[in-house]
């Protein structure tokens, strides 16, 4: 192949949320986490190597073809933060070893390696949100837990100037690690600030927590000072402590970590959203001062909260609002691909806007088939609208689908590729759903609607990643009660036809013979598990559950064990 070929591969190297981006003269191609084809959500401390093979394999090129490997993090810079600590030094410099990148189980290394540019984590984050988004120019909001040694970042983007940071809030500042602290001291993991967030709807913020909104030109948040170490790692431990500590002797229950009883947290849950959104709205209008930009971007951790984002969508600060998909690390990837082909290809590269997140792979028949045939399951194999009428037909009875449809989604949201169905018009589909997921039962269920059906159903910002929350109009409460959170609020989905054609064929069929086109909408996996992504996950998980009917594909399962 010749040089300059026009491939780039954008990777999180990082130690959870690995991923693969694969980008041909700056459009995006294939992109693929890692945890989808490891099976362990979030792929804690794996290599991003086997998602890097399969983006190559679905190309059809090899490692030497790359122009280069962009990396969405620099490393380098988080060494420095950490100081003098050769123990933590070696574990980083790990991240970016060859081995770990290019391992010799996967790839032939002897003809050399495409070159390694090294990025920096909120720029990556940056990057991944505004160009995707369209704008001819944008404030930024970069926030989570850390990223060297940068917790929040605002910047200014233009296409011809490119990223520039206006300001930065360092990780003692980190409104990601106040956040996984709070979910901590209320008895869940740091990887669940969806579940915590879930629960804040129930509570009432009833307590003054230790966060203060940031004032022109002061670069603190917190009110924990004195907290210090000569390790970096000691220092965020330090202060999570500490946190815990205040949150103890501050908000009932007084007593962290109790496992089992969420519910005995709720007014504590209710005031750390509260005062999450309180900060990000002081941010977000620091943002559009010192930008001067009607139009926001946002990426990180802490921009998957949707009701934060709802509630930035609502305040009038911008005339638009485009929130990744991918906010997590797995984004940092796409955004390290954008800016090495900025680099090396010029403004041209730019990537189209971003409508929708279908970028994973998608299963052939034959290999459906097969798998479905060594499963034992009875399956029928039929045309497109047989699919698309069974499904419509298997809900409005009440029952649920598995439906795996072309290629996967990005993004922790099922948006209608790997997705779990059911009928918004009960809210006995709660219960059902959350059964088959081994969710609990208190947390919502998100709806996905015809794009052109939006504002029938909801107030506000209409988006198709299912990503900002919207208030549920108080007429149709009682309509799609299944998809109504405690709060009055949803997550909704908004479906265009011609990006997804089949799943809003689905809902206008189901909204022919029910009055509501729009439907329950999770994601396909079981608890604690990543996603479905390949034919035999979906056949697993199906074989596990009581879900009614299997659509993958244009392949029918109807389940053998309910009836019995």
């Amino acid at each position: 192949m010749r040089p300059n070929s026009g491939w780039i591969a954008g990777i999180n190297h990082g130690a959870h949320d690995a991923s693969c981006v694969l980008t041909h003269e700056g459009k995006t191609v294939v992109w693929i986490e890692q945890d989808r084809l490891s099976r362990v959500k979030h792929a804690i401390d794996q290599s991003p190597a086997d998602a890097l093979s399969a983006c190559l394999q679905f190309a059809g090129i090899e490692l030497r073809d790359l122009d280069a490997v962009a990396l969405g993090s620099d490393h380098s810079q988080l060494i420095k933060w950490l100081g003098d600590d050769p123990q933590r030094r070696e574990e980083i410099l790990a991240y970016s070893s060859r081995e770990w990148l290019f391992p010799t189980r996967l790839f032939d290394t002897s003809a050399g390696l495409p070159a390694v540019e090294h990025y920096p984590h909120h720029v990556s984050h940056a990057a991944s949100a505004f160009y995707p988004s369209g704008f001819k120019d944008s404030a930024v909001l970069v926030i989570d837990a850390m990223g060297e040694d940068t917790s929040t970042t605002i910047a200014r983007c233009t296409p011809n100037d490119g990223i520039q940071v206006l300001k930065s809030y360092s990780v003692d500042d980190s409104l990601g690690y106040f956040y996984e602290t709070a979910a901590e001291y209320a008895g869940f993991t740091r990887h669940d600030a969806g579940k915590f967030m879930g629960l804040a709807a129930y509570g009432r913020p009833l307590y003054h927590l230790p966060l203060q909104n940031p004032k022109k030109n002061c670069t603190r948040i917190w009110l924990l000072d004195g907290i210090e170490d000569n390790n970096g790692r000691s220092r965020i431990e330090a202060r999570c402590r500490t946190l815990t500590s205040v949150f103890a002797g501050t908000a009932f229950p007084y007593l962290a970590h109790m496992v089992g009883e969420p519910m005995a947290y709720r007014d504590f849950a209710a005031s750390v959203q509260a005062t999450l959104e309180r900060i990000v709205l002081t941010l977000a209008a620091e943002a559009r001062e010192s930008s001067n930009s009607k139009r926001l971007v946002v990426a990180g951790g802490v921009a998957l909260n949707c009701s934060a984002n709802g509630k930035l969508a609502d305040s009038g600060l911008f005339e638009s609002i485009f929130v990744q998909p991918a906010s997590n690390d797995s984004g940092v990837a796409l955004g390290a691909a954008i800016q090495s082909s900025i680099r090396r290809y010029g403004a041209a590269s730019h990537p189209a806007p971003m409508r929708h997140a279908y970028w994973g792979l998608r299963d052939e028949p034959c290999n459906i088939r097969e798998k479905l045939r060594l499963s034992g399951l009875p399956f029928e194999e039929v045309t497109q609208d047989q699919v698309v009428f069974e499904t419509a037909i298997t809900l409005c009875s009440g029952g649920t689908v598995a439906w795996h449809q072309g290629r996967g989604e990005i993004g922790p949201r099922a948006l209608g590729a790997r997705s779990v169905l059911g009928d918004p018009r009960s809210r006995a589909t709660v219960v059902q759903m959350n059964r088959i997921k081994g969710r609990e039962v208190w947390r919502p269920l998100a709806p996905s609607v015809r794009a052109e059906d939006f504002h029938r159903f909801f107030d506000g910002t209409p988006n198709p990643f299912m990503i900002i929350a919207s208030r549920v109009k108080p007429q149709m409460v009682r309509v799609i009660p299944a998809v109504v959170h405690v709060d009055g609020t949803a997550r909704p989905q908004a479906v265009e036809e011609d990006v997804s054609p089949l799943f809003h064929k689905l809902l206008t069929t189901f909204g022919e013979r029910t009055g509501v086109p729009l439907v329950v909408n999770t994601s396909l996996n079981g608890k604690q598990e990543p996603i479905c992504y390949r034919a035999q996950d979906t056949i697993s998980f199906f074989q596990r559950s009581d879900i009614t009917l299997l659509a993958i594909e244009h392949f029918l399962v109807r389940n053998p064990n309910l009836g019995k």
